[in-house]
C-alpha cells in the first residue's frame, strides 16, 4: 500500500525481523475497519466521505475509482509483505497478487462476451505491477477464437498461464464467461494450495486450512452457480472442482446429486457454522456468507496463534482481504443508494442465521 495511514496506506516495515514485523502488524490490526469501526463507516452516505475517512489526503468521488485504488494498494501491500517473509511463506503471499490479475481477465472475458469496446472495459481494470500486466492487443482481434484462448494470449508467461494451458480442452471452447472465469479461478487455486503446502513449520497447518477453505468456497459456488444456475453437466463440474479444497470428493458429489442436495447443503451449513444445524437448506448467498465468515475465523486464528512467525503475516493478509471486500461492498452500496442497515447486512462477518433459518 502507499503509506497513507493504518488502513489503506500501510507501509510494511523494511526489516526482515519477524518479531518486529509481527509487532507492527498487531498494532495495525487494531486500526482496521472492523466491528464498531465498520458500523460507523456504514452510517456514511456518500462515497466521497467514505474515501476521506479511509484514505486521508486522497479524494475519490466515484466508487469505481475508489475501489480501484483499494485493490491496487492491497496488491502493493502483498508485495511488501512477501518481500519481508523468507522462503515458502513469502512465495505464498506473493502468489496472492496473481488473484487480481485473474480478476482483470474476468472483467475482460465479460467484455469480450458482450462485445464491449476496450475503452468501456479499461476503467474497470486494476492497474497492476509490470509482472502482472496483460497484453491487451488480442482484445481487438476479430471474433472467432475461443474465449479462453484469447485470454491466454493476454497472459505473460508464468505459472497461471501454464496452469490454464494444462487444463486441456475442457474449457477451451467456452463461449460463456462463467466457464472462462471458472478455469481462471481453478488454475489460481491449484497453485495456491501447492504454495500453502510448502510453507510447513509451526504455521503450515493453519495456512493449509486457510487455502483449502478458499478452494472449498470455489467448489461450493461451482456447484450452486454452475450446476443450478447455468445447468452445466456434472462431468464438467467434477472436472472443474479444485482437488484438495475443503469441499471435494464425496462432499462435492453429494452436492451434485439432485436427490440428496437438500441434506448435503444442510450438512455443509453445519460445517460452516455449527450453530446453524436445523431448518430448511439455506440459499446460495447465505451459504457463501457463512463460508466467508469461516474464512475470516480461520484467518483470525492463524493471526493470533502464530505469535512471532510467518503465520502472522499470512493471517494478516487474509484479514486485510476481508476488509478490502467490505470496503468495496460499502462503496458499491453507497453508489446504489442502499439503506445503511441493508449495506451492513452484506458485510463480513455477516449475521445470516436469522435469514437462513439454519
Amino acid at each position: 500500500m502507499n503509506g497513507q495511514n493504518g488502513r489503506t496506506g500501510m507501509q510494511v516495515p523494511v526489516e526482515k525481523d519477524l518479531d518486529f514485523l509481527a509487532a507492527r502488524l498487531h498494532g495495525w490490526r487494531s486500526r482496521l475497519a472492523e466491528g464498531d469501526r465498520l458500523d460507523e463507516l456504514c452510517r456514511i452516505r456518500t462515497v466521497g466521505e467514505l474515501a476521506r475517512r479511509v484514505t486521508p489526503g486522497l479524494a475519490f468521488r466515484h466508487a469505481v475509482h475508489f475501489q480501484r485504488h483499494l485493490i491496487e494498494a492491497h496488491v502493493r501491500e502483498l508485495a511488501q509483505l512477501a518481500a519481508r517473509v523468507d522462503g515458502a511463506g513469502g512465495a505464498f503471499l506473493c502468489w496472492q497478487r496473481v488473484r487480481f490479475q485473474a480478476e482483470n481477465l474476468k472483467v475482460i472475458a465479460r467484455g469480450l462476451a458482450n462485445r464491449l469496446p476496450l475503452d468501456f472495459v479499461m476503467p474497470h481494470l486494476a492497474v497492476l505491477p509490470g509482472d502482472l500486466a496483460l497484453d491487451l492487443a488480442p482484445f481487438a482481434e476479430p471474433g472467432g477464437a475461443p474465449l479462453l484462448d484469447r485470454l491466454l494470449r493476454m497472459l505473460p508467461p508464468g505459472a497461471l498461464r501454464r496452469a490454464l494451458e494444462e487444463a486441456g480442452d475442457r474449457f477451451r471452447e467456452a463461449t460463456e464467461p462463467f466457464l472462462a472465469e471458472t478455469a481462471l479461478d481453478r488454475a489460481y487455486l491449484q497453485i495456491l494450495l501447492r504454495r500453502a503446502a510448502a510453507v510447513g513449520g509451526e504455521d503450515g497447518a493453519g495456512v493449509v486450512r486457510l487455502a483449502r477453505h478458499e478452494a472449498g468456497i470455489f467448489n461450493l459456488m461451482l456447484v450452486i452457480r454452475g450446476g443450478r444456475h447455468y445447468h452445466l453437466p456434472p462431468e464438467l463440474l467434477r472436472a472443474a472442482c479444485v482437488p484438495g479444497g475443503s469441499l471435494g470428493g464425496e462432499d462435492f458429489d453429494r452436492l451434485l446429486s439432485a436427490e440428496d442436495a437438500e441434506s448435503g447443503i444442510r450438512a455443509l451449513a453445519r460445517q460452516l457454522d455449527p450453530a446453524g444445524a436445523a431448518g430448511p437448506s439455506p440459499e446460495a448467498p447465505v451459504l457463501e456468507a457463512l463460508a466467508w465468515n469461516r474464512f475470516l475465523k480461520l484467518a483470525n486464528t492463524l493471526f493470533r496463534r502464530s505469535q512471532m512467525s510467518v503465520g502472522v503475516a499470512i493471517g494478516f493478509a487474509a484479514i486485510r482481504r476481508i476488509e478490502l471486500a467490505n470496503l468495496i461492498t460499502l462503496s458499491e452500496g453507497m453508489r446504489m443508494g442502499l439503506d445503511p442497515q441493508r449495506i451492513r447486512q452484506r458485510l463480513i462477518p455477516r449475521a445470516v442465521l436469522e435469514v437462513a433459518h439454519v
